[in-house]
């Protein structure tokens, strides 16, 4: 995980030509193994400049997302994929994290509750959703986004520095990132909610003294979609270009489960969705603030 800050062209839009090409990555855009289009391509297309491409692809391929090869662009070497026990997906019951989201955004009444370590993914498949709005493509009447996160003055296990754990700034760092997506969710949220009649759109962020070893995504009540923070050791670059070698986690690199009620209220399914939203609820209300 990574972000910016500084100018507008180094900070803000190197955040947001990541935030994009991880939609395209984590949505099937561009399958394992697939190329990514070169630099030059991507500079046009987002209206940036190389250097701006280089960093983040950079950043990308830190993160185990890509691999950029000398004279051969970067290559993509996995997706979000989320194992589904729904009957009627696909034969392997594979599906990735953008179409969920995207379902849930065709309601009528959007409702999403969401516990993660710092709501990056969650931005990005937001985002997406929120220009098909604006394309009129979809036209929900609500929508209601609950996300807690840990606490900031809470010392979390994890991310920490090889050989330094009592190096403070890989915490910093994941505070900033934290910081800037719930930030510009309820800035696009309140944006959205302006310029569109017919919509009510809120967002609302607690904090919770608990620490995420799972992400924990509900969608309107309905359906959850869950998994593992996996630990790592890998390279981490700081605002300051400063790179630190740490212990952190990875979302991507679990596989997210998905489940969903049924018509029976004591199936399986349905079971561990009331479990869940009764935790968020109980969590929502009794411990984040």
């Amino acid at each position: 995980m990574s972000t910016w800050s500084g100018s507008d062209e180094g900070g803000r839009k190197s955040q947001e030509l990541k935030s994009a090409l991880l939609a395209d990555i984590t949505e099937g855009e561009y399958d394992e193994g697939t190329l990514l289009p070169s630099q030059r391509e991507l500079a046009a297309k987002y209206q940036v400049s190389r250097d701006t491409v280089q960093r983040v692809l950079g950043v990308l391929a830190d993160e185990g997302w890509i691999e950029s090869r000398q004279g051969r662009g970067s290559v993509v070497l996995r997706t979000q994929t989320v194992r589904s026990s729904v009957r009627g997906n696909a034969a392997a019951r594979r599906v990735t994290l953008g179409p969920l989201i995207a379902s849930a955004f065709a309601a009528p009444d959007v409702t999403l509750d969401v516990f993660t370590l710092t709501s990056e993914v969650l931005y990005t498949h937001v985002r997406v959703q929120e220009e098909r709005i604006r394309a009129r493509q979809i036209r929900p009447a609500t929508i209601r986004i609950r996300i807690m996160t840990p606490s900031d003055d809470q010392l979390l296990p994890f991310p920490y520095a090889l050989g330094d754990p009592d190096d403070d700034r890989p915490q910093k760092h994941l505070q900033g990132i934290r910081k800037y997506h719930t930030d510009n969710l309820v800035r696009r949220l309140k944006e959205l909610d302006r310029d569109t009649d017919g919509l009510s759109a809120t967002v609302e962020i607690r904090r919770a003294p608990l620490v995420p070893y799972s992400k924990l995504y509900i969608f309107n009540g309905a359906e959850v979609v869950t998994g593992p923070y996996v630990p790592t050791e890998r390279p981490i670059t700081l605002d300051d270009g400063t790179t630190l070698d740490v212990v952190d986690v990875m979302g991507f690199d679990s596989t997210l489960t998905h489940c969903a009620k049924d018509d029976d209220p004591e199936s399986q399914d349905s079971l561990i969705v009331s479990s869940w939203q009764r935790w968020f609820d109980s969590t929502w209300r009794l411990l984040a603030t």
